[in-house]
């Protein structure tokens, strides 16, 4: 049930991480679909029912509703990890995210996919920080939601679907400074960057992995001037690997038909 990676991988993966930035510890194996699919060239199709003890988890949502997967049911959800004080790829992941929920609920008004960006800085991202990020993407669509919530509930959910998560004393130099409060930011939270793709069942359907392309002028202003070097540069000069928008898009079709 536990898909988290060993430790010994974590420790090879932790090599290549610069604070918030991308990796993955997802493992390609328990995927259950053939490599001749054309999905598997932009991520890991995967074929696997969310337990009922996952799916129950209780969260907050920036609102400060009380809510868990268990409550979308009957709804494709699009789940993402995000952290609001990553200066190198969450801008850029929430973006695409936010770029792919309105272009959904463009094509279904009544029922689009719902679109999850839940942290892994529980103790940072309160509610009242994950809602003034949430309004940082001007008129946030409805189909988009940022949850918290304890860090038993929030590391039992990343740990099962196998988010690599560290955190590190910031690196040497001025600390930088909650783009919201000014407070003088500690920690980093080092994590993989992954994108899960569930069905109106439950069932875990497909992993996009890693930073995409965000299209210009998507990350607002606010988060650009957070941005450090390494993230600014992941956003002009993407990886080849990156995945898209519309990527995003063809998978969703995939696993609505």
């Amino acid at each position: 049930m536990h898909r988290l990676h060993t430790a010994l991988i974590g420790s090879v993966i932790v090599l290549s991480l610069a604070g918030c930035s991308a990796g993955s510890t997802h493992d390609p194996a328990s995927a259950g679909t053939s490599s001749s699919s054309a999905l598997d060239r932009i991520g890991t199709p995967m074929n696997s029912s969310i337990p009922k003890t996952i799916r129950e988890l209780s969260f907050t949502a920036s609102n400060g509703k009380r809510v868990s997967l268990a409550d979308l049911a009957g709804r494709t959800v699009v789940l993402s990890d995000v952290m609001t004080l990553c200066q190198e790829t969450c801008p850029i992941d929430t973006a695409t995210v936010v770029q792919t929920a309105r272009a959904e609920a463009s094509k279904d008004s009544t029922k689009p996919p719902v679109f999850v960006s839940l942290t892994v800085d529980p103790a940072r991202d309160t509610p009242t920080q994950l809602k003034a990020y949430r309004n940082l993407f001007t008129d946030p669509p409805s189909n988009w939601q940022a949850w918290t919530g304890s860090t038993k509930n929030v590391n039992a959910l990343w740990d099962y679907l196998g988010v690599w998560r560290k955190q590190v004393a910031d690196g040497p130099g001025p600390a930088p400074r909650n783009w919201r409060t000014g407070a003088p930011l500690t920690y980093d939270v080092q994590h993989s960057d992954e994108v899960f793709f569930l069905d109106a069942s439950g069932h875990e359907r497909f992993v996009l992995e890693g930073t995409p392309y965000a299209k210009s002028g998507s990350v607002p202003s606010k988060l650009l001037k957070f941005m450090d070097t390494e993230g600014k540069r992941n956003l002009t000069s993407p990886a080849s690997t990156a995945w898209t928008e519309a990527q995003a898009e063809t998978v969703l079709r995939s696993i609505r038909h």
